[in-house]
């Protein structure tokens, strides 16, 4: 694996035109693209019931199917545990297709959209050389994202409502990107520089934290989401240095914003009934996520807290689902009569990927999602200790990049509703089948023994 490369067309490493398999990872790369982009919006183009992440489904699973490679990609501890994992929520989506018809289908994406994992594995393993291309990808797109990301999320998040045209036939705005999803995103392509895959700009960096900052003061989830992946990978990738300087620097200047703020605001901001962006929200915030949170806060916090208990008193502790759950299709919140102020509308999810799959599949569903989730991690894990004992920086660095930012995504999906549609849901699946299948080109290409006394 090479960390720099001139063109993609050096990278695939052809002469001929690129075959079919190779146009679709680029559609499918695009698709990523504008889910990262246009959130929301970008999700609702198509026509029902095939939009653009079911249309990219359908064609990645004919190409799956051209590759040839279903034994190949069952050769791992993490593949295998996946199509158990499917299976089983096909076992609990298909008796309620009949009766909640379309529902049953989109509930079941959580864990179906892994089907774009196996697609990820089978490109990479038909051609190893796609790895690179993916890369080389993934940094043209940091380019440009990062430093218009703070202007697309402002005119989301702060500008009136009607302010944004809206998708034809639909009340969704072209331009929608969640609090929780430029986090995730943002904590990917800091790990990717920190990584040393991309040298970034003062500039780079500003807008990096700028976007940052705006959505930390409106997603709890989402500012862990960031800080929790970057921290660890600083101190993996040997920048504890930078990053006690970092935290001093900002901490000071953080304080000084916060004083200034409280000097001349007559208004605290949890008399507000929204969330703002000024540095005593982000106080709020953090504190909030200690169990100390300010009224406008609480409530919040309190409704989640208070459906996940009665969840696990259906399942977890012997409840009458705890072998089965509920199924997919159902709405939870109704099924559970829960919502007080949100019965006119009640939500699907109750904001927690994990207690979402405790509640439609039981304690077996959730079981084997905890352990899919370890071995993932644990399979790169071993990959990234092998690549540094190897003295192979490149390959360390990859491992540690796609184990932060699909960590970064289960963090989000741990307090807000992410996994279960198509804008985190499609970016995590793929970065699940882009770790296995870099570890299995990694192990194929690594068959040797490291030499005794080569370690460092």
């Amino acid at each position: 694996m090479q960390r720099d490369r001139s063109s993609t067309g050096e990278v695939l490493g052809r002469a001929d035109a690129p075959s079919w398999n190779d146009r679709y990872l680029l559609f499918l790369v695009c698709v990523l693209a504008g889910y990262a982009l246009m959130g929301k919006g970008f999700a609702y183009l198509g026509a029902p019931p095939l939009f653009v992440g079911e249309i990219a489904l359908l064609l990645g699973v004919f190409v799956f199917l051209r590759t040839g490679l279903l034994l190949a990609c069952l050769t791992t501890l993490p593949s295998l545990l996946l199509a158990t994992m499917m299976a089983w929520t096909l076992l609990r989506t298909v008796p309620f297709v009949s009766s909640q018809g379309i529902n049953a289908l989109r509930d079941s994406v959580i864990i179906m959209y892994g089907a774009f994992a196996f697609i990820v594995i089978a490109l990479l393993l038909e051609d190893a050389r796609r790895l690179d291309a993916l890369l080389q990808y993934y940094g043209r797109f940091l380019r440009f994202f990062v430093p218009v990301v703070p202007f697309l999320f402002g005119l989301c998040q702060y500008t009136g409502e009607g302010f944004l045209p809206t998708l034809p036939g639909t009340e969704v705005p072209i331009l929608l990107l969640g609090a929780g999803e430029v986090p995730v995103h943002l904590a990917g392509a800091a790990v990717f520089a920190l990584a040393g895959f991309y040298r970034p700009s003062m500039l780079w960096i500003a807008s990096l934290l700028t976007a940052v900052l705006m959505a930390s003061a409106l997603n709890r989830g989402g500012m862990l989401a960031f800080v929790i992946p970057v921290l660890a990978a600083m101190i993996l990738c040997g920048k504890a240095r930078l990053l006690f300087r970092l935290l001093i620097v900002g901490s000071v200047a953080f304080g000084v914003a916060y004083a200034v703020e409280r000097a001349v605001t007559q208004e605290p901001a949890a008399a507000s009934r929204e969330r703002q962006l000024r540095p005593s929200q982000l106080v709020e915030n953090a504190a909030s996520i200690l169990g100390h949170s300010d009224p406008k806060l609480e409530g919040s916090r309190r409704w989640r807290l208070e459906w996940w208990d009665i969840i696990m008193k259906d399942t977890l502790y012997g409840g009458p689902h705890f072998w089965r759950g509920r199924g997919y299709g159902l709405n939870l919140a109704v099924e559970d009569g829960y919502g007080g102020e949100r019965q006119a509308s009640p939500l699907r999810s109750p904001h927690n990927a994990h207690m979402t799959l405790l509640a439609r599949t039981g304690v077996p569903g959730l079981a084997l999602w905890i352990v899919f989730l370890v071995s993932w991690l644990g399979t790169l894990g071993a990959a990234f200790v092998d690549a540094r004992r190897r003295r192979e920086p490149a390959w360390a660095g990859l491992f540690l990049f796609i184990a932060c930012y699909a960590s970064a995504c289960v963090i989000n999906a741990t307090f807000d509703v992410a996994l279960e549609g198509p804008m985190q849901g499609v970016w995590f699946w793929c970065l699940i089948g882009f770790g296995i299948g870099s570890v299995m080109i990694f192990r194929f290409q690594h068959r040797q023994p490291i030499a005794q006394g080569s370690g460092p």
